[in-house]
């Protein structure tokens, strides 16, 4: 508005050519021509009323009542329509204008169009200049290059994987095998220790090793993502599908990372994974203590006033769980890798989720644990805690065993008591003392009740060590040679006669 005055001043007042105003106000010579014929045809006066505003002053030039009521009277185009149109391949907008002007003919014209199509998507693509805190937000996601190492004979692509923080622009980058979980996990918690502490807000992208349903307003974690962030006391908040600004200072790392240090090495071909990442952690340490190009300091010094401000890493590192579903069966035991770990048997038919990590055994039911155990050896089968049995379970004991196992004696009987202590689970005791009983129909009671009475007193209390001792003892038992008579049939004596005659004679 300036130079329309301004304009308008050099002409009636100081009586200039248009070329020596256009050269003034550094306009070309027919803008000038346009406005002076815009002020002529808007039936204004110079000077100007000193009430008129520049507001007015320009609806009066340049929003004449004939165009006002031209354009208020035909129909505009559907711009949210237009605009996804436009997306598609091949469609420009002169196709989408020229459809317009099938259906309305006395439509706006195509500069008009593309002017309003302009202003519209302006609107849209408007970005937020968001000022970060420090030690607020972290962002991860993996590089599109690739970088080659040797596993052996083969040659590998290795995943580049990236962490930057917020406020400070601080990068890192680790290299894996894969994109799995565990390495989507391995590479954070390697971000997190080169940080030197824990953002309070992680953005990560949308992957499926990591996010179970990738919703716009309510994304799911999966329980293993989720387990990692109750350790680190971070919030998680997946970017949105297609929105890369919602990430944008690790886009911005990743090319950053990508252009400076991995193109370097597009050719090269390394030892190994550990030797890659060796390179990368050198090429790193240089690239967060170069300067900035347009602000003051490095990544390295803002890293270092961003640290404080970090949340300090947990003292023991996470240990990735793996996640099973089962049903209790009916002896209260769920399996886990063909080993039997108990629940409370009220949970007997359930269905529960199982956390199985390297030293524990967790069963959750909605969210809440219903049991714990520590992991045992795969030797040991039945894993069972007392107190998940039932009353009569833990004073088990059936009358027909005890019984049969009197019948044979009382070193069988103490035993059987022996038996049923040592073993966790009676099914397990059943089993051994039926395997102990049974062994009554190949042998004498006596026997059976003499390899019981050693076994209780060598403390080998089991089916297999009763078995052994009794193979033992029969062993050892001499056998005795049968007395056959027959007249065929000579003795000792016979032989012993002979041998005197025979002597007798040779004297």
């Amino acid at each position: 508005m300036r130079q329309i005055r301004e304009l308008l001043h050099l002409h009636f007042e100081q009586g200039l050519s248009q070329r020596l105003i256009a050269r003034s106000l550094g306009v070309v010579r027919s803008t000038v021509e346009r406005l002076l014929q815009r002020f002529a045809a808007s039936g204004l006066t110079w000077p100007p009323d000193p009430a008129m505003t520049d507001a007015e002053l320009e609806r009066r030039l340049y929003q004449g009542p004939a165009h006002q009521g031209a354009a208020k009277s035909c129909a505009r185009p559907n711009y949210v329509e237009v605009a996804k149109e436009l997306a598609r391949k091949g469609v420009t907008r002169r196709l989408l204008w020229s459809e317009y002007r099938d259906l309305h003919s006395d439509g706006i014209g195509y500069s008009v169009f593309c002017d309003e199509l302009a202003g519209f998507l302006a609107d849209r693509d408007l970005s937020y200049r968001n000022d970060h805190v420090p030690g607020e937000k972290a962002y991860f996601d993996f590089a599109g290059l690739t970088l080659r190492y040797r596993d052996g004979e083969a040659v590998r692509p290795a995943q580049i994987f990236t962490a930057a923080l917020g406020y400070s622009n601080a990068i890192f980058a680790y290299a894996s095998a894969d994109q799995t979980a565990a390495s989507w996990l391995e590479g954070q918690h390697r971000a997190f220790v080169a940080f030197g502490g824990v953002a309070k807000v992680g953005v990560p992208d949308n992957p499926k090793a990591l996010i179970a349903k990738a919703d716009r307003f309510e994304p799911r974690l999966t329980p293993v993502y989720a387990d990692f962030a109750r350790h680190y006391g971070i919030t998680i908040i997946p970017a949105r599908v297609r929105k890369p600004k919602d990430k944008a200072s690790v886009e911005g790392a990743v090319k950053i990372v990508e252009m400076r240090i991995l193109a370097t090495a597009r050719d090269r071909v390394f030892a190994s994974l550990d030797a890659l990442n060796q390179w990368l952690a050198e090429a790193l340490i240089a690239l967060n203590a170069a300067p900035f190009q347009k602000r003051v300091g490095s990544r390295q010094s803002l890293l270092a006033e961003e640290q404080p401000l970090l949340s300090p890493l947990p003292a023991t590192r996470f240990e990735v769980p793996v996640y099973l579903t089962r049903k209790v069966a009916r002896d209260y035991h769920v399996d886990v890798h063909r080993q039997y770990y108990s629940v409370p048997y009220l949970h007997v038919g359930q269905t529960v989720e199982v956390r199985v990590t390297g030293h524990h055994v967790e069963v959750l039911q909605r969210q809440s644990r219903i049991a714990l155990h520590r992991r045992m050896n795969p030797s040991q089968r039945f894993v069972t805690d007392p107190a998940h049995m039932p009353a009569h379970h833990r004073a088990f004991r059936d009358p027909k065993i005890m019984q049969r196992a009197a019948a044979i004696g009382p070193a069988t009987v103490a035993l059987i008591d022996a038996l049923f202590a040592k073993r966790r689970h009676p099914e397990q005791a059943i089993r051994g003392a039926q395997g102990v009983l049974g062994l009554r129909r190949d042998h004498d009671a006596s026997a059976v009740e003499s390899a019981c009475a050693r076994a209780v007193a060598l403390q080998s209390i089991g089916y297999d060590h009763v078995r052994r001792l009794l193979l033992v003892a029969q062993m050892q038992v001499p056998l005795a040679l049968p007395t056959i008579t027959h007249e065929h049939v000579r003795g000792g004596d016979y032989y012993g006669a002979s041998g005197a005659m025979e002597v007798a004679h040779a004297a």
